[in-house]
C-alpha cells in the first residue's frame, strides 16, 4: 500500500495529482520527498473530524466542517503488494504526462460557456468537462451528475483511481462533480478516500497511536484487494483522475473472485481503530456507508437484474395480450368507456353516479416536475375525499379510486380532462380488462344516458358557453404575447447595436490586447514542457486575478483569491524546480 491518504491544509496539488500528501513530512518535495509533482493531500481544503479522519459523505456540505489536521503518507508494512501490474493504464493516454501534472485544462464548462471552446491543442484534449444539465447550485458553485475525461464519463458515486506521484495511485468514490461559476471550465470533484492497510497505520500513529493498530487481538492485516472505508471527504480538480475502478462493500470478509480494477471493503478505519461494515460504532459512520451502499456497484447489478426482471415482464405481458387479441377491446371502444369530466359534473348530481362511474374509464391530468401529463384510469370504487373542493361552481366531497399502469390511485373530479385520450396514452395504459364485462358496462352507461337527456343537453349548452369564454381569453393572451415579442426583438435590436458600437470604440482604441491565454502559443520543445507548464498556470492565475477585482459577490472573490493563491504557489513551486535542475546542471 504505497501512499498513504494523509491530509494537510497547507499542501496543495491543484492540477494533475491528487492532494493526499500533507503540507509537512512524508514525501512533500517541500521537505525534501521523492514525488515531484505532489502536493498536498486535498489542493483546496480539507475536511476532517476530530483528530484524524476527514468528515463527509454524500449529503454534507462545505459547512460541516471538523478540526484540521495534518498527516503524513507512508508505505504500508506487512505483506506489502504492487499494483503495477493490476494498475496498467492504456498507452492511448489515460495516464498523465511525462511532467507528472496532467494534460491540462479544457475550456469548456456548462451552458454559460462564451467562446472558451476554443482548440487548445493535443495537449488538452484529455481535460475533463461538465457532462448533462446542472443538478444544482450553491456557494458559486454549479453542480452536475457526470463528467467526461478523455473517453471514460464519470458519474457521481463511481470509483476511481487518482494520480499521487506514486507507483500505485489512490483509489477514492466520487460524491460530487461541480465548477465553480466563475471558471465554468475548471471541473472539480468532492471526494471520499479509501484507506489502504499502511494508511490506516499511519493515521493512527499520527492520532497518538503507540503502536499498530490491533484486529482480533493481532496486528491489522489486508489482503491484496482489500480497501478501508472512511470519512475522509474533500475537493480536488479533475486533472488528477486517471480511470474507473469499482470497490465492493460487503457486510462479511469475501472468499475472493475479484477482477482487475476491482477491490472490497468489508472494514472501516475511524480514530485509531478498524470495526466492521456490519458493526460501525458511530451515527456517521453508519449512515455514510448506507448511502454508498446504495449506489456501489452491487447496487447498479441490482438495477440491471430489476430492468432485466421488468423487461421479461413486458415481454410475458405482450405474449398475453397477443394471445388475447381475438377478443381485446378495440381502441374506439376503450374511449367510447371514458368518462369525461362534463359528464362527471352531471352524474354527480344524481343516483346513478356510483353505477355509472364504478368500471369506467377516465383521462386525468397531472403534473410532474412543473410539466403536465395525462393518464388513463379504470374507476374501482368512489371515495370521499379528504376535504371538499370545487367542481365548477359545485363543492363536492366525492373522489375515484382509480387502478392504473403504476398501481392504485385516488383522484379527484376536477382533474378529470374532457378530451378523449390519444393513442399513446392508451397504449400505455396496462390494466388487464375483461371484454365482456366492459362492453356490458359500455351498454349500461349509455342506457343510463338515454334516461338523463335532458340533463346532458343543458350541459352542453353551457359547454358551448365556457369554450367560447375560453378561446375568447386565448385570443387576447396570443395578443399579449405577439406584444411581448415585438418588445423583445426591439430590445434585443437595441443591445446588439450597443455591442457593435462597443466593440467600434474598443478597436479604435488601440492595439489588439494581450489574448488572456497567451501560454497556448508558448513554443513547447524537447525536455522544455515545465516552461508550458509555468506558462498555463500565469494565465490561470491573471484570470483569477481578473475574476477577483471584478466580481462584486463575495463569495466569488472568495472564492478566486483562494484559487489565484494556489496558482501562485503552484508556479513558484515549477520554477523553484527548474533553478534546482539548473543549479545541479552547473554542478555537474
Amino acid at each position: 500500500g504505497q501512499g498513504g491518504p494523509a491530509g494537510g491544509e497547507e499542501g496543495g496539488a491543484p492540477n494533475g495529482v491528487a492532494g493526499k500528501q500533507p503540507a509537512t513530512g512524508g514525501k512533500h518535495p517541500a521537505t525534501g520527498g521523492k514525488h515531484e509533482s505532489t502536493g498536498g493531500k486535498q489542493p483546496l481544503g480539507s475536511l476532517e473530524e476530530d483528530d484524524a479522519s476527514v468528515v463527509g459523505d454524500s449529503e454534507m456540505g462545505d459547512s460541516e466542517l471538523g478540526d484540521e489536521a495534518s498527516e503524513v503518507a507512508s508505505e504500508a508494512d506487512g505483506d506489502a503488494i504492487s499494483e503495477s501490474d493490476l494498475f496498467d493504464l492504456e498507452s492511448d493516454g489515460e495516464g498523465l504526462g511525462d511532467d507528472g501534472l496532467g494534460d491540462g485544462m479544457s475550456e469548456a464548462g456548462y451552458s454559460s460557456r462564451q467562446g472558451e471552446e476554443e482548440s487548445e491543442g493535443e495537449e488538452d484534449e484529455e481535460a475533463a468537462v461538465a457532462v448533462g444539465r446542472p443538478s444544482h447550485r450553491a456557494d458559486g458553485k454549479v453542480f452536475y451528475r457526470q463528467m467526461k475525461k478523455g473517453e471514460e464519463t464519470y458519474e457521481v458515486g463511481q470509483d476511481c483511481y487518482l494520480e499521487n506521484g506514486a507507483d500505485v495511485p489512490y483509489v477514492a468514490r466520487l460524491q460530487e462533480i461541480f465548477v465553480y461559476s466563475f471558471a465554468s471550465s475548471e471541473v472539480y470533484f468532492n471526494a471520499r478516500w479509501y484507506y489502504r492497510e499502511g494508511d490506516v497505520h499511519e493515521y493512527a500513529k499520527m492520532a497518538g497511536a503507540s503502536g499498530k493498530v490491533k484486529y482480533e487481538g493481532g496486528t491489522l492485516t489486508a489482503a491484496p484487494s482489500e480497501l478501508f472505508f472512511s470519512l475522509h471527504f474533500d475537493e480536488n480538480h479533475s486533472d488528477c483522475v486517471l480511470r474507473p475502478c469499482a470497490v465492493h462493500l460487503l457486510d462479511e470478509r469475501p472468499d475472493g473472485g475479484f477482477g482487475p480494477h476491482e477491490f472490497f471493503a468489508w472494514r472501516a478505519y475511524e480514530k485509531k481503530a478498524v470495526y466492521p461494515l456490519e458493526a460501525l460504532p458511530t451515527k456517521k459512520l453508519r449512515d455514510a456507508y448506507a448511502t454508498e451502499a446504495k449506489r456501489g456497484p452491487a447496487a447498479k447489478a441490482a438495477a440491471a437484474r430489476e430492468a432485466s426482471e421488468k423487461e421479461r415482464r413486458k415481454r410475458e405481458e405482450s405474449e398475453a395480450r397477443e394471445t388475447a387479441r381475438e377478443t381485446a377491446l378495440s381502441a374506439d371502444e376503450l374511449r367510447a368507456l371514458v368518462m369525461p369530466r362534463r359528464h362527471a359534473e352531471v352524474w354527480i348530481e344524481t343516483r346513478a353516479f356510483n353505477r355509472v362511474a364504478v368500471d369506467s374509464l377516465v383521462r386525468c391530468v397531472q403534473r410532474l416536475n412543473g410539466q403536465k401529463s395525462f393518464y388513463v384510469g379504470l374507476v374501482i370504487a368512489t371515495k370521499r375525499a379528504p376535504r371538499p373542493y370545487r367542481l365548477g361552481k359545485k363543492l363536492v366531497e366525492m373522489s375515484l379510486q382509480l387502478r392504473t399502469s403504476v398501481g392504485t390511485r385516488l383522484a379527484g373530479l376536477d382533474t378529470l380532462s374532457n378530451d378523449a385520450p390519444s393513442e399513446a396514452e392508451l397504449q400505455r395504459f396496462k390494466v388487464p380488462l375483461n371484454p365482456v364485462h366492459m362492453r356490458k358496462h359500455l351498454r349500461k352507461v349509455q342506457a343510463a344516458m338515454s334516461e338523463h337527456a335532458e340533463k346532458f343537453d343543458e350541459q352542453d349548452l353551457l359547454r358551448r358557453a365556457e369554450e367560447e369564454e375560453r378561446l375568447r381569453r386565448a385570443r387576447e393572451a396570443e395578443e399579449e404575447a405577439e406584444r411581448a415579442a415585438d418588445e423583445e426583438r426591439e430590445r434585443k435590436g437595441r443591445e446588439r447595436e450597443e455591442m457593435r458600437r462597443r466593440a467600434a470604440d474598443k478597436a479604435a482604441g488601440g492595439g489588439a490586447a494581450e489574448p488572456e491565454q497567451w501560454w497556448l502559443s508558448y513554443n513547447v520543445t524537447r525536455g522544455d514542457a515545465s516552461g508550458r507548464e509555468v506558462a498555463k498556470w500565469r494565465a490561470r492565475l491573471l484570470r483569477f486575478e481578473k475574476i477577483a477585482k471584478a466580481t462584486v459577490a463575495g463569495g466569488e472573490r472568495e472564492n478566486a483569491l483562494r484559487l489565484a493563491a494556489q496558482a501562485r504557489q503552484k508556479i513558484q513551486q515549477l520554477t523553484g524546480e527548474e533553478e534546482e535542475e539548473e543549479e545541479e546542471g552547473g554542478g555537474g
